[in-house]
């Protein structure tokens, strides 16, 4: 399980299914023999069935090991960045790297069935992309997806735990995160928009607890 000082440990379930929706390329590790196996694939969460969604290539060791333990760890990392002591309302401070992760534990259960692989492989695909239905019917597609669906295994993976550790600022002052939060934004990224929108939900929920 991954480090989680009280201050930075997440209450909010719903918080930690929004970076896993947000965040999809999952790294999966794998107890073994020898080594951890470890594998980089998109997953995506399947909320009704409590389970995590995914494939892996057959030429990829990495699913042979749920032959024998079913269990693996499924990391998930959010919006991250470094934070600098000149952006503090308060001093001093250092400089740290501010982050959001989720580890989830599951039990894989591999899936044999190429009918089924299909129908994963298709809702994978219409997931990540708007423009799936413009080709998705197309005799080439359904011809390569059934001869993609040999090369590949896909999972479903029973949710044991869910364990989020949120980084953000949490064990320093409101006035203080509120600047962090306002530096992020005038700086404008795409991944400090993200980070600022969660350290700011973290300081709102600190503020109804306080």
């Amino acid at each position: 399980m991954i480090y989680r000082p009280k201050y930075f440990r997440s209450k909010s379930y719903k918080r930690s299914l929004q970076v896993i929706e947000q965040n999809p390329l999952a790294t999966v590790v794998a107890a073994s023999t020898v080594d951890p196996e470890i594998a980089l694939i998109p997953v995506l969460i399947n909320q009704e069935q409590h389970q995590l969604e995914g494939h892996f290539a057959r030429q990829n060791n990495i699913w042979r090991n749920f032959q024998e333990s079913n269990v693996a760890t499924f990391l998930f990392q959010g919006p991250h960045g470094y934070i600098s002591p000149a952006w503090y309302v308060t001093s001093p401070h250092l400089p740290t790297w501010n982050y959001a992760v989720v580890e989830v534990k599951a039990e894989v259960i591999l899936v044999e069935d190429q009918k089924l692989t299909v129908e994963l492989l298709n809702k994978f695909t219409k997931n990540f992309d708007r423009n799936f239905s413009l080709f998705n019917k197309s005799q080439q597609y359904l011809e390569l997806i059934k001869r993609t669906a040999k090369g590949i295994i896909c999972f479903q993976a029973k949710i044991k735990s869910v364990n989020a550790k949120f980084k953000l600022s949490q064990n320093k002052q409101s006035s203080d995160v509120e600047k962090l939060i306002a530096t992020l934004r005038i700086r404008g990224t795409s991944t400090d928009e993200k980070l600022a929108d969660l350290m700011e939900q973290e300081l709102n929920d600190q503020q109804k607890i306080g």
